[in-house]
């Protein structure tokens, strides 16, 4: 085994261990979203401008998983396009019918659930378009949801009355401004 076949073997290897823990990943968010689907208060259908090309890039990740395994490869040539396969093909569909929006329990953004037990500080940026930008109490990480322009005024009021009822309580603004 030349020092190519060493290299291509630990590129197929990592692939194969980054994809399965996105396929586990993307599988719980969808779970998570199945369960709190019930308990949505106003949603709306998340973006998925690139659906068709992710389809067609797991697509030709099956075409290589078959070849690779007509010819015999090791197994980890076969897996690591199998299981992107799988993730284009299947979770990336899947993900796109989780619907963005606001919940009994908390908000659906892009990166996915924000209790509003979590939410620290949040503002609405009104530029072309309408976000609304969440910091998670002792994160670093934002969470960004785009509000459709028609949806605004009702996100706002579902938001102060979370607020009114002490379900979300947001942290003091540094020197009480």
């Amino acid at each position: 085994m030349g020092p190519l076949d060493v290299f291509l073997t630990l590129i197929l290897l990592g692939l194969g261990i980054y994809f399965s823990i996105l396929v586990a990943f993307a599988l719980s968010r969808y779970l998570l979203f199945r369960r709190l689907r019930p308990t949505a208060l106003l949603t709306w259908p998340g973006r998925s401008r690139h659906l068709p090309l992710l389809v067609a890039l797991g697509i030709l990740s099956l075409g290589v998983a078959v070849l690779n395994g007509s010819l015999r490869r090791p197994f980890h040539h076969v897996y690591s396009q199998g299981v992107m396969a799988a993730y284009f093909i299947l979770m990336v569909p899947l993900l796109s019918r989780i619907h963005l929006g606001l919940y009994e329990d908390g908000v659906w953004a892009d990166p996915g659930f924000l209790p509003y037990g979590k939410i620290g500080r949040m503002a609405f940026v009104e530029t072309p378009e309408i976000i609304l930008v969440m910091l998670p109490r002792g994160g670093s990480r934002t969470f960004r949801l785009l509000v459709p322009p028609g949806e605004y005024g009702a996100v706002r009021k579902v938001l102060e009355e979370k607020i009114r009822n002490h379900v979300l309580k947001m942290e003091e603004a540094i020197l009480g401004l």
